[in-house]
Formats: C-alpha cells, structure tokens, sequence
C-alpha cells in the first residue's frame, strides 16, 4: 500500500518509482494546487528513472494494445543510432 497524495508519508508514488518497482504510470490530471504539485513529482520521477509516463487513459490504453498485439520484442536505442542503422539499411 502507498499514499495516494505525496504529503501524506512514506511510502508514496514517488517512493515506488525511485525503487524501481513499476514500469510504467499513468498519471492524469485532477484539478487544484496540490494534485498538480504532485502530478509534476510524479512526471520527475518517471522521467529521471526513463520510465514511460502517460498524462492520458486514451493514450496508455492505445500503447497498451499496439504492444499486446504486435507479439514483437522492441528495442529502444538513442535516435542518432537508430537514424544511423537506417541509413545503412537504406543503401
């Protein structure tokens, strides 16, 4: 279990980010001063472990479903390399 808000105490959302224990969030956006403080927390978090962040169910639920059916293993590398790699395929 973990707090919903991040003021409420240990541990958080944030806490379980940091320790590596999700692979993904979901993070949308309730309204008034605290939840958007904590939203913007949650989206650091993420970010600085590398860990996809959607701001939006519509947008998850589609990323969700491309890589539940493509029943493909992807690879994730820097753009400079993957434009490297396809300019080599294209010759």
């Amino acid at each position: 279990m973990v707090t919903k808000k991040l003021g409420e105490g240990h541990p958080n959302v944030v806490d379980v980010i940091q320790g590596n224990s999700v692979a993904g969030v979901i993070n949308t956006i309730t309204g008034g001063r605290i939840p958007l403080k904590d939203g913007l927390a949650i989206r650091r978090a993420a970010a600085e472990k590398r860990i996809p962040c959607f701001t939006s169910l519509d947008t998850a639920r589609v990323a969700i479903a491309a890589l539940a059916s493509s029943g493909q293993i992807f690879n994730v590398q820097p753009l400079k390399e993957y434009l490297k790699s396809r300019n080599k395929n294209a010759k």
